[in-house]
């Protein structure tokens, strides 16, 4: 037994020696889900995925599975196009993982393109965010190990969920927890430096009034938790204008419901968006906007939030507070 098993051992002590020694030394076998600890198996909608070793070849055929892929230090073979037309389906927060790579650029625009996967010949199909049905998870997993979204949502699972999934599935479980947990620090260390986001409220909103005529708000839940790290409580309102996982509220009623907001998020991506919302006479009437609570994301941050993955929530816990503090304190 060796000094530093031993060492081990006795600070691990709890009152029973023998069995605090015994998981101290166990310590040094190698746990599931890292390089040196053999196969790893993912339960999820469509049964089991075994990954027996750490994979080389990864195509991400998800809107937004490379960025949890590259943010484990692995270099996607494919990526796939959600929106921005980024050089290699790649936003900034990606780029210096990525390298000088220049991955195939997959689309979803008309489903899974699983003759092109095929002809990459990879050792891991990671597709948790691309609405695999069950024939199609078949026809991919004859090709490599696939992963597919973690719960019963087609897309977008929370955003933990998929870095886990993916974390495990690269063999890198102990990395992607300590990205998971630094994202979860930067927005709590915000919410200490800027007290007065404490018990305000704040709505995330879409950055244009094209659907349906109507202003569409983000419900409660996994996509407005960083809202609540930063302090924000989400207002009551938008139950009432449920529309899957988001509320829809028409022109004629929104000041009935962003009125019980402190600020506004509008998640515009151009200065022509922030434009035609403020030109809307209903939007014009809002107390956000005659009191300057209303933030404009622009295109990188609304790209950062729509992503929600672990590359991208940085850029918000860096970029959207200071917009908040700016808006709330005049």
């Amino acid at each position: 037994m060796d000094a530093s098993c031993t060492r081990r051992g006795f600070l691990a002590l709890t009152g029973v020696a023998g069995l605090a020694l015994a998981a101290g030394c166990s310590s040094d076998k190698p746990a599931p889900g890292t390089p040196d600890g053999g196969s790893v198996t993912i339960t999820h909608l469509f049964g089991e995925t075994t990954i027996p070793s750490p994979p080389q070849r990864v195509v991400t055929a998800g809107y937004t599975d490379a960025d949890d892929v590259l943010a484990v230090g692995i270099v996607p073979i494919a990526t796939t196009e959600w929106w921005g037309g980024e050089p290699f389906a790649v936003w900034p927060w990606g780029r210096a993982a990525l390298g000088a790579a220049q991955p195939e650029v997959l689309s979803l625009d008309d489903g899974i393109d699983v003759a092109r996967i095929s002809a990459l010949k990879p050792d891991l199909i990671v597709a948790t965010n691309a609405g695999l049905d069950a024939d199609t998870y078949q026809k991919l997993s004859a090709i490599a190990p696939t992963v597919p979204q973690p719960g019963r949502a087609a897309f977008f699972s929370p955003w933990k969920d998929r870095a886990k999934t993916i974390g495990t599935a690269c063999f890198q479980s102990p990395r992607m927890t300590e990205l998971i947990t630094a994202v979860d620090k930067k927005f709590t260390t915000a919410a200490g430096n800027n007290a007065e986001f404490k018990g305000r409220k704040a709505l995330l909103l879409g950055g244009n009034t094209s659907y349906r005529n109507s202003v569409t708000a983000t419900l409660p839940g996994w996509r407005t938790e960083f809202l609540t790290q930063l302090g924000f409580t989400i207002p009551d309102g938008l139950s009432g204008y449920t529309d899957g996982d988001r509320a829809v509220i028409p022109l004629d009623k929104i000041a009935g419901v962003l009125d019980a907001a402190d600020v506004l998020i509008w998640t515009t991506e151009s200065d022509d968006e922030q434009a035609r919302l403020l030109a809307e006479p209903a939007i014009a009437g809002l107390r956000a906007s005659s009191t300057g609570r209303n933030v404009f994301t622009g295109r990188e941050l609304s790209a950062a939030i729509a992503y929600s993955s672990v590359l991208s929530l940085p850029v918000v816990a860096d970029t959207l507070p200071p917009l908040l503090a700016k808006a709330l304190n005049g």
